[in-house]
């Protein structure tokens, strides 16, 4: 397996790539704060619709497995810069750029195939990253807030149906905010003054029921712990399994310090009569 990164922002792909340097002969660089670099390991730096010069560079280097890591950032359509294969790319997409991010995520998937490569996911390259399930924080939610982890999770299941979002805010049963394309921090941020008096909020997060499980999986770190406690939450319940728990003893380091809980959740124990 000759593996060749699509990165973008964060520590993940950073991670991966130091833990399969052996394997590693390509990176890509697709927003200009990625910055993952390995000695000796070929670099390209390029635009999202630069599509020919990103498959000849990988060809070139004999990648023939591709991972898709780190934060993108969606463009609209207008502001890419196509290349000639670029622009077929972005008429065989054209239905999925209207959608929702998993809908166009499973047709990048499909025509990287389509042009030889197989794709795989982080959890292919590292499985630890998963949330395992059960209670990982020295603090544990409350019966009322397992109800209203419960409620999240039906939230999350109904939203992602319709392709938006990973993550929703609850608190004493009510929908303080759901994820749209601000993403998780800002979503806290922008929750942390809508809440009631007592217990604070919590913050559930999952993965969609149609989620293409190689690409964008939902993904939390130690900076998302200290934006919850920063707002006066409660906790974070995580879809065991389905996401990804980055830095986890400093995750649950910072939890423990703060009196916040971290629980992996199984999906199958909720369901719509919860709500």
């Amino acid at each position: 397996m000759n593996l060749g990164f699509l990165c973008g922002k964060g520590k993940l792909p950073q991670l991966l790539a130091e833990a399969h340097k052996e394997k590693t002969c390509a990176i890509v660089h697709l927003e200009k704060e990625a910055e993952v670099c390995l000695p000796g390991v070929p670099c390209l730096r390029t635009s999202i619709g630069k599509i020919g010069t990103i498959l000849q560079f990988l060809r070139e280097q004999s990648v023939d497995t591709i991972v898709m890591t780190g934060a993108l950032q969606r463009p609209t359509l207008s502001e890419i810069s196509f290349d000639s294969v670029g622009l077929k790319w972005s008429v065989s997409l054209s239905r999925q750029f209207f959608r929702g991010d998993d809908a166009l995520l499973r047709g990048i998937v499909a025509l990287l195939e389509k042009e030889g490569f197989a794709v795989v996911g982080v959890q292919d390259l590292m499985a630890t990253l998963l949330t395992p399930s059960g209670i990982l924080s020295a603090q544990s939610p409350t019966p009322e807030e397992e109800r209203d982890i419960a409620v999240g999770f039906n939230v999350i299941e109904k939203l992602g149906l319709m392709d938006i979002g990973q993550a929703v805010v609850i608190q004493q049963g009510l929908v303080l905010g759901v994820e749209a394309i601000e993403g998780t921090h800002a979503l806290i941020t922008r929750c942390a003054a809508l809440q009631r008096t007592g217990r604070g909020a919590i913050l559930v997060k999952g993965a969609k029921p149609q989620q293409e499980m190689r690409v964008d999986l939902p993904t939390i770190g130690s900076e998302s712990i200290c934006a919850l406690h920063t707002a006066g939450f409660r906790g974070v319940a995580l879809e065991a399994r389905k996401t990804i728990l980055l830095d986890r003893e400093e995750v649950l380091a910072k939890s423990n310090a703060h009196g916040l809980f971290v629980v992996g959740t199984e999906r199958s124990a909720h369901d719509d009569n919860d709500m």
